[in-house]
């Protein structure tokens, strides 16, 4: 099997410091380097144990075997751009974290057509959390962890694979218009709720001459993911705005017709559509 022996990370965040961490539980004689505009991620990392050494991209990622972009889609792209014009050693491999597979896969044709290997990859885990200090090595356990191949060999992918093995992840192959649907529908569109439910909802209770005390226990539910990274879902939502949009349109259609309910009394419809979402999410935790 091929030996990815040395690891180079561009972005030691959450995602990209927590992969640190599982590639270094699966060998611990893997060389890691990174970089981290952030100096207190790179510090954290280094300090740890699991990041062997900081080093500027170019550097890392010419002397690496596999080469992990875990910055925001549109500092993934740049990084693209970039390594196409760069000396890389022979047979690496160069895959991202990134969310937004149709985007990312374009910026890598360069890459590719230079015959590297390029394979888009995407854990479907993640917190609110920020930063390398919150990153662990079962933040992704039990988690589906995307792939969308470019032009990566079999065994390639498989050497990659077993890199992760300590992560516990379930691998899904998906094509990067399967993957970009999926995402938007699943992941995206509810953060995006989450974020215009809270500037709905605070606003209006600070308003209010009356403290609310402990927040109620589905306001909470439902907001908690409005605390992710303003700048990480500002390139998410920017990057996929077609998909988005069309998942909006369609929870603004599942709004008016709930609301035309409410409107007119129709209490069977009122429970037809609770019941029909009341049985997905059920099904949806039995899958779990």
């Amino acid at each position: 099997m091929i030996k990815l022996k040395s690891v180079f990370i561009n972005g030691l965040g959450l995602i990209g410091a927590t992969m640190a961490r599982i590639i270094k539980a699966a060998s611990p004689t893997t060389t890691i380097t990174a970089f981290d505009s952030k100096q207190e991620n790179v510090t954290t990392m280094v300090a740890a144990g699991v990041v062997d050494q900081t080093v500027d991209f170019a550097t890392g990622a010419s002397q690496a075997d596999l080469i992990i972009l875990a910055t925001p889609v549109s500092g993934i792209c740049e990084s693209l751009h970039q390594l196409a014009q760069l000396d890389l050693k022979p047979g690496v491999l160069v895959t991202d974290v990134g969310s937004s597979k149709e985007t990312i896969l374009r910026a890598a044709e360069p890459l590719m057509d230079r015959g590297v290997q390029f394979l888009g990859g995407h854990p479907m885990a993640g917190s609110h959390l920020t930063g390398s200090q919150n990153s662990r090595l079962d933040l992704l356990a039990n988690h589906s962890f995307f792939l969308v191949n470019g032009n990566a060999s079999p065994t390639t992918i498989k050497a990659y694979q077993a890199l992760l093995v300590p992560a516990q992840l379930h691998f899904s192959a998906l094509t990067a218009e399967q993957h970009d649907q999926l995402v938007s529908a699943t992941s995206h569109l509810p953060h995006m709720v989450a974020f215009a439910l809270t500037n709905t909802i605070i606003p209006e209770v600070d308003d209010m001459a009356i403290d609310p005390g402990i927040p109620s226990g589905g306001l909470l539910d439902t907001t908690r993911i409005a605390k992710a990274d303003p700048d990480m879902w500002t390139a998410i939502f920017t990057s996929e705005r077609a998909d988005l949009l069309a998942q909006i349109d369609q929870f603004q259609k599942q709004l008016t017709r709930l609301r035309t309910a409410i409107s007119v009394d129709d209490q069977e419809s009122i429970h037809d559509q609770l019941q029909a979402a009341n049985t997905a999410r059920r099904r949806l935790e039995d899958k779990r």
